[in-house]
């Protein structure tokens, strides 16, 4: 069974519950939330758990977790968190009792869509130690990997554009303990960003054990995120053309 990690326990900086009146995943976009978005472009991906890692007030004063259980037929863990962590490596870690150590294991954003048939990707990678998808870009806003001439990745850093290869919050495990021997291993060394853990940088310690993590390039006219109101506009703006 294909794990799914959806951590959805960070702070935004660019929604904020008292201004938008509800927390971003009930965001509005197209007349339907952006968690039903979300779970609506994972609906064909086959033998999978969903794992939601929320925020404890989210689930309080909100019923996000009753929303995701109605949404999924009951089918998904929840984990829910007092206190912010150090970042959304930090936030998939714990749910480390949920996820199976030798199943596939994708860790994905909740505010982020994709035109495309999510089965083929995940069958492209289940043949590699671990995946990503990455889109064109140079801005500092997203982690990067860089690639040899087949595809490889070499190097993954974090808000420092190493290459025009941006990732998207699309990280493939072939095995659960992968991520989490890279995330421990990453922790142990203190390697952060600004004081947070970040997925891309576990990458890292998966390449120094030899690991071979495939980066599939997509179009990124069929990426949609939703990280601002203004991308939300945007998508919006498309979808009524």
């Amino acid at each position: 069974m294909l794990n799914i990690v959806v951590p959805i326990a960070g702070k935004s900086y660019f929604f904020d519950d008292k201004k938008d009146g509800f927390p971003k995943p009930f965001i509005e976009i197209c007349g339907k939330t952006m968690l039903e978005h979300f779970v609506k472009n994972y609906e064909n991906v086959k033998d999978k758990r969903f794992i939601f890692v929320l925020k404890e007030e989210d689930v309080k004063y909100y019923h996000l977790d009753d929303a995701i259980n109605i949404l999924t037929n009951n089918e998904s863990k929840i984990i829910i968190l007092k206190n912010e962590t150090k970042g959304m490596a930090c936030s998939v870690l714990m749910a480390i009792d949920e996820i199976d150590k030798d199943n596939p294991l994708l860790i994905v954003n909740m505010d982020q869509i994709f035109d495309y048939n999510l089965n083929e990707f995940i069958s492209i990678f289940s043949s590699h130690d671990a995946g990503v998808l990455s889109f064109e870009n140079i801005h500092p806003r997203w982690a990067y990997v860089r690639t040899d001439d087949k595809n490889f990745v070499l190097e993954a850093s974090e808000k420092k554009p190493i290459s025009k290869n941006a990732i998207v919050g699309f990280y493939y495990f072939n095995k659960g303990k992968y991520f989490i021997e890279a995330a421990f291993n990453m922790i142990k060394k203190d390697v952060n960003y600004e004081g947070k853990y970040f997925i891309s940088l576990a990458l890292n310690e998966l390449i120094l054990e030899n690991k071979k993590i495939l980066n599939i390039a997509i179009d990124k006219n069929r990426y949609f995120t939703f990280y601002s109101h203004a991308k939300i506009t945007e998508y919006e703006r498309i979808k009524n053309a």
